[in-house]
């Protein structure tokens, strides 16, 4: 709504007297845009009476107009005090205080106009775009709505609601039909959007919100051809490239993203995630990246110096902080509570930092196993790091390392003495200010040290272990008996499955005659994703009929997918974690070719621990020789299949309360390396 409107509107519906337009009339003045008369009447009429609230608040329009909003503000402030039920006045103070930057201010000018003229499109409209500026997309959506009915036929708000429709559904946790609602209303027919530009990055948004993830990269694809320096344009096509399985594609965008904007500190967290799946990705170059992430955003967080006040005694309780998003129904979170619930509270005092927003069943476990919980999600990671340093932690862990949510700048601000990085992440974190890293012997055999800056300590047994979800069923017999022929099968991330991963597949499919391999992955319910993957293994000769595509389904029904499957194929040079530790438990052999780092090794450590060093292959050859001998092996497979669980049961992977004895004498040495070195003076 322009200036001049809203000074007609003033005495329409805002409770204040209205007055017949005389030539004195400082809105008739106002309105012909003779400003210096307008305000000169608004001064005799205070002059004859100071406390005039009409004369205020037409003064700081004026104000307003000549671009003085701090005085614009404190005139209207004046006029609320003298009159404070005009909704009018509300509005336009917000208005002003909105162009000062007080957006905080300017939020509850709009809710409280909005509450006393709730027929106010323009006030609803202003309220819903501050929220959203700030962050609140789910405060944000009602307001457009109330704008919506107030003035239907508006495009703004038809693109503003959008917008905040898809915010809202990203940090949500069922985000669904706000994705499906703001598709629907971008792709209206109603009247075109003045800004094509941002509703089609909104489309792009929703598309991908619903699973369309082809479809949102071709529309962010042509976004970037427009203006090539569009930083969040470019990380969201990125991320798409990342859900449909282009990797390196993604790491491309990822890195001209941060190379355009180096304070978008998102994407290089998205680059180095993504670099464990590009299959030709090195070892040194993974390194070399982490080390870029910690010479870009760790290294001007670096403390100069680094005083601690913890007590300096040998073998007292130590207390360890852990660091996660993930203290919920997460495959951290599963791995992490029986450990937090088995901790020795002679030597242990937990204080658990929970960096999401939201959570569940699996958090409120958590929650009741520790000695003490710190919410710390949307906390600015310097005063997450003065709260650590008040709590004195001696040992500060993170489980999260780069993936979502990540909580690395405040471990770049040493707040504790020693800091780990353990079970979130599979790689060095690139923090000079990160001590050490979990690991075992196989996930980490001799030589690793080099890709890591801190010092690897490994577990006797394995770096995590295992607890069966309540959900998962008994173990069936093997569907190869039913069926007739053998079922290969993966349900890992679809972004590990590359050409590499295909063509030894293509091998196994085709020395195994009448086999049929079954993939179930979340990039399969974009239906261009399936077409693709079905030409991609035509060009292996691999027929459609010989594959199963199946959608993502939630994690309750995903591991009973186990059940029609006989064989694991574990890809590489990323391959699984919590879908090898699921298949094995469901009695399904998983076929390994291990690789260099963590994340190509992490199935041949449960495979060393559950003894079956026969699954972990040596080379290419050897993985297709294992496969298929497998296959032609029914007795052993049955075998296999019906002892699996029991061997499970039976080994590390299982045993938790030795697992966590391991982890605290891992502490405790840590603890005397660290009162045995030289302290700062």
């Amino acid at each position: 709504m322009g200036l001049i409107d809203r000074v007609r509107s003033m005495f329409a519906g805002s409770g204040a007297r209205a007055a017949p337009p005389v030539p004195e009339d400082p809105v008739s003045l106002f309105e012909c845009g003779r400003i210096d008369e307008a305000e000169a009447a608004c001064a005799r009429a205070l002059e004859r009476e100071p406390h005039d609230a009409r004369s205020l608040h037409l003064l700081g329009l004026v104000a307003d107009h000549h671009g003085d909003y701090r005085r614009a503000v404190e005139l209207i402030q004046s006029a609320v005090a003298e009159e404070p039920d005009v909704g009018l006045y509300h509005y336009n103070l917000g208005n002003a205080r909105r162009k000062l930057g007080q957006m905080e201010a300017a939020l509850a000018s709009y809710t409280r106009a909005v509450k006393l003229d709730p027929d106010r499109f323009a006030a609803w409209f202003n309220l819903a775009q501050v929220q959203a500026e700030a962050g609140q997309p789910a405060r944000a959506v009602p307001a457009f709505r109330e704008a919506r009915r107030l003035e239907p036929s508006n495009v703004e708000t038809r693109l503003g609601l959008a917008a905040a429709l898809v915010d809202a559904a990203q940090i949500g946790d069922d985000g669904a039909p706000a994705f499906a609602e703001a598709l629907a209303l971008i792709e209206s027919d109603d009247a075109p959007f003045a800004d094509p530009w941002r509703a089609r990055f909104v489309l792009a948004m929703a598309l991908a919100g619903c699973e369309r993830w082809t479809e949102a990269a071709i529309h962010l694809e042509a976004l970037v051809l427009e203006h090539p320096d569009a930083v969040e344009v470019r990380n969201q096509l990125a991320n798409c490239y990342n859900r449909v399985g282009r990797a390196a594609d993604a790491v491309r965008e990822y890195r001209e993203t941060f190379r355009l904007a180096p304070e978008f500190h998102h994407a290089l967290t998205g680059l180095l995630g993504t670099l464990n799946a590009v299959a030709d990705a090195t070892p040194e170059e993974v390194y070399e990246a982490h080390r870029q992430w910690a010479a870009t955003v760790a290294a001007p967080l670096y403390p100069v110096s680094s005083r601690f006040r913890n007590t300096r005694e040998p073998g007292r309780r130590l207390r360890i902080g852990y660091v996660s998003p993930d203290l919920r129904r997460h495959p951290v979170g599963t791995m992490f509570a029986p450990v937090l619930e088995r901790h020795d509270t002679e030597r242990i005092e937990t204080f658990c930092y929970y960096n999401y927003p939201r959570g569940d069943v699996m958090t409120e476990r958590m929650r009741r196993a520790a000695h003490n919980w710190r919410d710390i999600a949307g906390l600015d990671d310097a005063t997450v790091a003065d709260a650590i340093r008040a709590d004195q932690i001696d040992i500060l862990v993170d489980l999260v390392g780069h993936t979502r949510y990540t909580r690395l700048p405040v471990f770049a601000r040493k707040p504790a003495p020693i800091q780990v990085s353990w079970l979130g992440y599979f790689n060095t974190t690139g923090l000079a200010t990160m001590d050490y890293f979990v690991t075992d012997s196989v996930s980490s055999p001799p030589g690793q040290e080099r890709y890591f800056v801190e010092r690897l300590v490994r577990l006797p047994a394995t770096r995590f272990c295992y607890e069966p979800p309540e959900f998962l069923p008994e173990v069936n017999d093997p569907p190869s008996r039913a069926r007739g022929h053998v079922t290969f099968g993966c349900l890992n991330n679809f972004s590990k499955l590359n050409e590499r991963v295909l063509a030894l597949w293509a091998q196994i499919l085709d020395a195994v005659p009448g086999a049929r391999l079954l993939l179930q992955a979340s990039a399969f319910n974009d239906p261009f994703v399936q077409r693709g993957f079905l030409a991609r293994a035509a060009a292996y000769r691999v027929a459609a009929e010989r594959l199963e595509l199946r959608r993502f389904v939630p994690v309750e029904q995903a591991a009973t997918t186990y059940h029609h499957i006989d064989i694991a194929l574990d890809p590489f040079p990323f391959c699984g974690g919590m879908t090898s530790l699921d298949a094995l438990w469901m009695g399904v052999p998983v076929v390994t070719l291990p690789h260099t780092m963590i994340a190509g090794r992490q199935t041949a450590s449960m495979l060393a621990n559950l003894a079956l060093p026969e699954l972990i292959a040596a080379d290419e050859a050897d993985y297709v020789r294992i496969a298929v001998g497998l296959a032609r092996e029914s007795d052993r497979l049955a075998a296999l299949r019906s002892g699996l669980r029991d061997r499970f049961r039976r080994s590390p992977l299982a045993d938790y309360d030795r697992f966590t004895r391991d982890l605290e004498n891992a502490y405790a040495a840590m603890w005397e390396a660290w009162l045995a070195a030289p302290q700062p003076a």
